[in-house]
């Protein structure tokens, strides 16, 4: 069948045809119902067989060519945070492009809603709010905030909010899982954006967190790679075959990333708060 579903395309194989295609044994009452079981498992395992005919029509099935790699590494909860990043990076079409199910999640109600009907996570209200610039209204550390929202990122908490909070003179970071009673504004209630770190295309150069000065060492062979990846030193000793740099960090996760990637060729040496981020992080990859 799945032969002649990729032989088919792209017009497809309407349900007579792959039914006898299929050879079913039994009653034909049956073979619909057979037909419709084997085409999810055959989805479970990695293809994407779809039904193209419009509603009330006979139904004609599709087997869409693409990368199922994705759906049989990761399972469905994995998916679904995968397609909600993409999301929160722009790209609305990736879960439809990679073929996973995406994010199902309801569309948050406007603050206009009952309480008792209200959705309260989150995350997908921070998201309705920045797709129509709506202004957010939520309790963070037992104080009401009134925040217009400019992007999400990643962070050791979790999910970061960072936006222009009013009655505050410069942008701040609110972690979505702590955040409490949270109302979304009717569209295009929230000033617009201002991003000023945007301007860099290196994530590492954003100002995300507090500017703190990070040593490193590493070998004089892997000093090019270090400086690259991690960005100009602003102070460096050298003793015997090796090379400390000090380098002034101000996104933490993007640092982590690249350090990561460096592996073995450069080891972080000070602040303590860093290393312990960097082990922490690894830690959990390991659990």
């Amino acid at each position: 069948m799945l032969v002649a579903l990729v032989a088919a395309e792209p017009k497809g194989i309407p349900t007579p045809r792959l039914l006898r295609i299929a050879a079913f044994g039994g009653g034909e009452e049956h073979h619909v119902r057979q037909l419709k079981r084997l085409i999810e498992d055959l989805n479970g395992a990695g293809w994407d067989i779809r039904n193209t005919a419009p509603p009330g029509q006979t139904a004609v099935y599709r087997a869409f060519a693409g990368d199922n790699r994705l759906r049989l590494t990761l399972t469905p909860e994995q998916q679904t945070e995968l397609a909600r990043a993409a999301l929160i990076a722009g790209d609305a079409a990736f879960a439809a492009r990679a073929g996973i199910e995406g994010t199902d999640a309801p569309i948050p109600e406007l603050r206009t809603a009952p309480q008792a009907e209200r959705n309260d996570d989150a995350l997908d209200k921070v998201l309705y709010a920045l797709e129509r610039r709506c202004r957010l209204r939520f309790v963070y550390k037992r104080r009401a905030r009134v925040v217009h929202p400019h992007f999400v990122y990643p962070g050791t908490s979790g999910w970061h909010l960072v936006g222009h909070e009013d009655g505050s003179e410069q942008d701040k970071r609110f972690v979505t899982d702590r955040m409490s009673d949270v109302r979304v504004d009717l569209p295009r209630t929230a000033d617009p954006r201002f991003e000023p770190f945007r301007d860099e295309l290196d994530p590492l150069l954003w100002a995300v967190d507090e500017p703190v000065d990070v040593t490193v060492e590493t070998t004089p062979a892997h000093r090019h790679q270090v400086e690259t990846l991690l960005g100009t030193p602003s102070y460096h000793e050298i003793d015997d075959d090796v090379v400390r740099l000090t380098i002034r960090v101000t996104h933490r996760t993007a640092f982590r990333n690249r350090v990561f990637e460096l592996g073995p060729r450069v080891r972080v040496l000070t602040p303590e708060s860093i290393r312990s981020e960097l082990l922490l992080e690894l830690d959990s990859l390991l659990d």
